[in-house]
């Protein structure tokens, strides 16, 4: 459903739609397809409420909103809100303002009596919570390199947002706090991973910059992805997909989350934790358990000898989860296999070096020209006797043989494998 816009002046953007027909037709669309949107108070940087339309009252000229949590008890009748919202493949940008509350999460607004056309958003993106654990990592382009990490707030086929709760310098792994200076617009991202998303483990992209913004005394930053391929553009279809057909079918996600609200206090189930306690997670258990996920989602071609050793080093690599091993007797097999492999991202080659050899990263290199967009092929070199010099290239670590004692090599196959 395409909306044709009125003529007159505007600030810059299309002119504002204001025929009661046209905005009547579009709460009546939010309202058929049960569409989530979110609405804030006007003129503030404060957490979004996502909502959707519960009733459509003509006569009054009201909205009934149901919000997936309440609204401030204090929150005074008149109060103006902005409403966010798709319709077909337009988006739109409404000021609302609150009416009162009806019951327990469904709130009374007046409808619009303008839209205006937002070009901030080509995509529909679907907002995640933090109970559903989807997570996401990425490393900068800079140098030395910083490594980001936090849970996934909102997802679509052009790019994600994401609350950063970890920024970490690659060369010491020294945890620093950044301002929002810090995330310039347009840096590159090479690495970017989603963990945990609806069936779907791990997803792999190259991402953006596009903004960054603090709400809640918490930075959230948007990336854009970067070119997909058709493979990676039906990966992350599939997963918005199935949130719509979970949505469909268990009638709106915002009365599941009030169904689960309700559970957790008839059964004395503990809260979330503060925001103090998310932004710094070293004291749950929840990073170690994303650090087992993330191992067990790598896959780790191990390049040995066959032999008690190499299998050994399989051992205490499965011993610490990393479970998904490619076992490959010598380099040249390994590049031939990487080579065939229509996805090598995801990849991480252990390496063991043997003594003498002059150049053994050249092939690493010549492969990582050849595969282009998937260069970013990250190796873990391994040498019995003395460790080798470190490269240039950040992707190229020395690593010392894995052995019974994981704290000397299990952190740097951690970071090269994006955990």
């Amino acid at each position: 459903m395409n909306l044709t816009r009125s003529s007159g002046g505007g600030d810059g953007r299309d002119a504002p739609i204001e025929d009661p027909a046209q905005i009547r037709r579009a709460m009546a669309e939010l309202k058929r397809t049960e569409a989530e949107f979110p609405i804030k108070v006007e003129g503030t940087h404060t957490l979004p409420y996502t909502s959707h339309i519960e009733h459509v009252d003509l006569d009054k000229q009201h909205l009934h909103l149901k919000l997936i949590r309440p609204l401030p008890h204090e929150m005074a009748p008149g109060a103006p809100f902005e409403m966010l919202f798709a319709v077909g493949d337009q988006r739109f940008e409404a000021p609302i303002t609150f009416l009162g509350r009806e019951s327990y999460l469904l709130y009374r607004f007046t409808i619009p009596v303008r839209m205006i056309q937002s070009d901030r958003r080509r995509h529909k993106r679907y907002p995640f919570r933090p109970r559903e654990k989807a997570y996401v990592l990425a490393q900068d382009a800079g140098v030395p390199g910083h490594g980001l990490a936090g849970p996934l707030v909102n997802l679509s086929l052009g790019g994600l947002a994401f609350r950063v709760d970890r920024v970490v310098r690659l060369d010491d792994h020294m945890r620093i706090t950044p301002g929002l200076g810090f995330f310039d617009k347009g840096k590159e991202l090479p690495m970017l991973k989603i963990r945990d998303l609806p069936k779907l483990p791990l997803f792999e992209a190259r991402g953006t910059l596009a903004n960054a913004w603090e709400q809640d005394g918490e930075i959230v930053i948007g990336v854009k992805f970067g070119d997909l391929r058709d493979s990676e553009l039906r990966q992350i279809q599939d997963v918005l997909n199935f949130r719509d057909q979970m949505q469909r079918s268990s009638g709106t996600s915002s009365v599941s989350e009030a169904s689960v609200r309700e559970a957790k206090s008839r059964t004395g189930a503990p809260e979330a934790p503060d925001p103090a306690r998310r932004a710094n997670p070293a004291g749950g258990q929840t990073p170690d358990a994303l650090t087992r996920l993330g191992r067990r989602c790598a896959i780790l071609m191990l390049v040995m000898p066959p032999g008690e050793a190499r299998d050994q080093v399989r051992r205490n690599l499965e011993a610490q989860g990393y479970l998904r091993l490619e076992l490959v007797d010598a380099l040249d097999q390994a590049l031939e296999q990487l080579r065939l492999n229509t996805s090598p991202k995801g990849r991480l080659v252990v390496l063991d070096l043997p003594p003498g050899v002059e150049d053994p990263l050249a092939g690493i290199r010549r492969l990582q020209r050849e595969l282009g967009e998937l260069r970013e092929l990250p190796v873990a070199i391994m040498q019995q006797q003395g460790m080798p010099a470190a490269p240039e290239d950040a992707l190229i670590r020395p690593m010392p043989r894995p052995g019974a004692d994981p704290a000397a090599w299990l952190p740097i196959l951690d970071e090269l494998a994006g955990v």
